[in-house]
């Protein structure tokens, strides 16, 4: 159950954090799962496939998407019940889950560029949600997740900015 003061801060930031929701054995799972897919070349929905002898750590570990139409483990973790209660308490109603994806960050790798989801979705009204899960540990020096507080207010950008590979730490 969300507490008060995360569903406080969810509604004047933005966003909330919610700690162990998931047992440390099954994101230990999730990323050894998920780095066994990532070792094959291609997979569905791949626009690029895999690079190993990249130089670019985000070409040999390119980012997955829509797993959750072609690999039980991903369908399983987007319906999961836990998720589902903490985002209806969230936005008080049933979320409708559409979208996975997985991001590799590796050493030297850049970051995701600031952006608003809902440029890319374009939902109606701006309702749309993301549940994000590390499944390494993650801080400032190796690449955690940043949210500007208070920006789910802000109008939808007109042309997002892209990520320079000089601004990632490697």
């Amino acid at each position: 159950m969300v507490s008060d003061s995360v569903k406080r801060t969810f509604e004047t930031d933005g966003y909330a954090v919610v700690s162990g929701l998931f047992a440390d054995d099954e994101v230990d799972r999730l990323r050894d799962h998920y780095m066994r897919a990532r070792r094959r070349d291609r997979l569905p929905e791949d626009m690029v496939g895999v690079q190993p002898s990249s130089k670019d750590p985000l070409k040999r570990y390119p980012r997955m998407a829509q797993m959750h139409r072609w690999d039980d483990t991903s369908l399983q973790w987007l319906l999961d019940a836990r998720l589902r209660a903490q985002l209806q308490t969230l936005v008080g109603n049933d979320p409708y889950a559409v979208q996975t994806m997985l991001y590799f960050k590796p050493p030297g790798a850049r970051g995701q560029a600031l952006h608003q989801d809902n440029f890319y979705l374009k939902a109606e009204p701006g309702t749309c949600i993301a549940a994000w899960m590390a499944l390494d540990a993650t801080d400032e020096d190796n690449g955690c997740l940043l949210v500007v507080p208070g920006s789910h207010r802000w109008p939808i950008s007109v042309r997002p900015r892209r990520t320079r590979r000089s601004a990632s730490p490697t």
